[in-house]
């Protein structure tokens, strides 16, 4: 007898029901097929994963880039220079490879300096970066780097690229780090240490060999030494002719110290913009020394300036176009240049000035050592000033030719001020006075600084009854006066004093020269400047 499931002959039916002699049993046909067709499937998927793998691994292999040999290539044809490696090993979890003991030389000699020096490199990429055109690097660490800039170290030229076409780039990098790099100029005289430049964080966005890079640097200035931030855009690199390169960008200089300049002491801060090519960078921005002094007076002063540069970054020339600085209460104009002349050991300071209203009491207080300016009044000039190099003091090396004029001038010490004041009654034939208008009017002369001895010509100036003319020379370190010349007097010199000193002056009146009803009266004025002293002048 059959005995059949109600299934049984279905199209659903999977587990079709037999009874024979008194048994049941359960025939499994339809899922067997079922796994041996999908144990097929997994074999063909695992051949066609085998083959794509392998394919993938022969793409990736034919296009690896980072091999010893590709990457020295790269590096010698981007920089034009040799380059020689210690250790190399690449990375595949991340692809990518890191090269220690990396030196790049201008030429193949291995005693030649090398122009640059990497302690360690490694760059990191990404596999489907391969595939793009052009070919991406993630990131790029540069550890230890230190670059040397000597004098002719760069070859003239231009670096563009022949042909008319702009080139593609082969690699574009995402990000270099490079931290802790230092930059070394060499001055080209011998003995004398190189500018050193420590910077502290330095990264590069988008770097590519035909378009500018974005940087983001805090560094230490070599000199003045002082913290630098800056960001800005760099490039393209012209390696061939760096300072051809152009760049642009912002910066923050702070607590730069001003003492390693002979002469002069202060710590500076400045803001600005700047843009242009590294040999000729054009800068804009605003200086402030709070405490800006010459030690030779030994007075801080606070010194502000707004100023446009153009400054050569590869040898450190800077010519300042427009200054305008302020002083106290005493404003000024100049051109300022400091640049190594053909034939001199260091760099000249050049500058041209004009002052058109200020205070002789503010460039008092900065140049002299007493507490207070010995003279006070309104004061213009226009100068020029030459600082050349040496190891003698600022003052000595200083060479200065310029005009001046001081109007309204009053001394600050009584005895000076009561000497004036004597003149100006012997002038105008006063006997005693306790009130007298005795202050130093339309002072003015020509001017010649040379070794710290300022030589003076044409020198005029008037106190009520009196006009002087006077030549001769001023100690800027010594302070001492010695100037001579003639003193036109409103009345007699006589009648100005009394008793027996009238008496000595009425004697020598006949060989006094005549003015009208006054006289001509040879003069010298001696003593220092805190305290000089005047008489009459019987030189012949």
């Amino acid at each position: 007898m059959r005995v059949a499931s109600k299934r049984e002959g279905s199209a659903g039916s999977r587990r079709p029901l037999r009874v024979s002699e008194g048994k049941i049993s359960i025939r499994l046909d339809g899922p067997n097929r079922k796994s041996k067709a999908l144990s097929r499937w997994i074999k063909i998927g695992g051949l066609l994963a085998l083959v794509v793998i392998a394919g993938a691994a022969v793409l990736v292999i034919s296009r690896w880039p980072f091999t010893r040999g590709a990457m020295v290539k790269a590096l010698q044809e981007k920089f034009a220079s040799t380059v020689e490696l210690k250790a190399f090993h690449g990375t595949y979890f991340t692809p990518g490879f890191v090269a220690e003991g990396v030196t790049f030389r201008r030429n193949n000699d291995p005693d030649a300096p090398p122009i640059a020096t990497v302690e360690k490199l490694t760059i990191q990429g990404a596999y489907w970066e391969f595939l793009s055109t052009p070919k991406r690097v993630r990131r790029v660490r540069i550890e230890g780097l230190r670059v040397f800039v000597s004098p002719g170290s760069e070859s003239a030229g231009n670096a563009a690229p022949p042909g008319g076409g702009a080139k593609q780039p082969e690699v574009i990098i995402d990000e270099v780090i490079a931290d802790g790099a230092v930059l070394e100029i060499a001055s080209g005289e011998p003995g004398k240490e190189p500018l050193k430049f420590e910077i502290h964080k330095l990264r590069l966005d988008s770097v590519a060999g035909d378009r500018p890079m974005s940087f983001h640097a805090a560094l230490l200035n070599a000199k003045p030494p002082g913290e630098i931030r800056t960001d800005g855009h760099f490039g393209p690199l012209r390696s061939q002719n760096v300072g051809q390169t152009v760049v642009s960008g912002s910066y923050v200089f702070e607590r730069a110290d001003l003492g390693v300049f002979s002469g002069i002491g202060g710590t500076l801060s400045s803001t600005g913009k700047f843009n242009g090519m590294l040999e000729r960078i054009e800068v804009g921005g605003s200086t402030d020394a709070p405490d800006f002094k010459v030690t030779s007076g030994g007075h801080a002063v606070d010194l502000r300036t707004q100023f446009h540069a153009i400054v050569n970054g590869m040898d450190g020339d800077v010519a300042l176009q427009s200054v305008q600085a302020q002083l106290g209460q005493t404003s000024v104009v100049s051109q300022l240049e400091v640049a190594k002349k053909a034939a001199a050991e260091g760099k000249t300071v050049s500058l041209s000035a004009t002052e058109l209203q200020g205070r002789i009491q503010d460039w008092l207080r900065l140049f002299s050592k007493g507490d207070r300016p010995a003279l006070t009044g309104t004061m213009n000039f226009r100068v020029r000033v030459l600082v050349p190099p040496g190891k003698r003091g600022f003052m000595r090396r200083v060479n200065l030719q310029g005009d001046f004029g001081i109007d309204a001038a009053n001394f600050v010490q009584p005895t000076t001020q009561e000497k004036v004041d004597n003149l100006s009654q012997v002038a105008q034939g006063e006997k005693k006075n306790d009130d007298p208008a005795s202050v130093v009017e339309n002072l003015k002369g020509h001017v010649v600084l040379n070794d710290a001895i300022a030589t003076f010509s044409d020198i005029s100036f008037s106190v009520p009854g009196a006009l002087a003319h006077v030549h001769g020379t001023y100690g800027l370190l010594t302070q001492r006066v010695d100037l001579h010349g003639t003193l036109q007097l409103d009345n007699k010199l006589s009648k100005g004093s009394k008793g027996m000193k009238s008496v000595l002056l009425k004697s020598v009146e006949p060989f006094l020269k005549k003015k009208n009803a006054g006289e001509i009266v040879p003069i010298r004025i001696g003593g220092t400047f805190s305290h000089p002293s005047y008489g009459l002048d019987v030189k012949p």
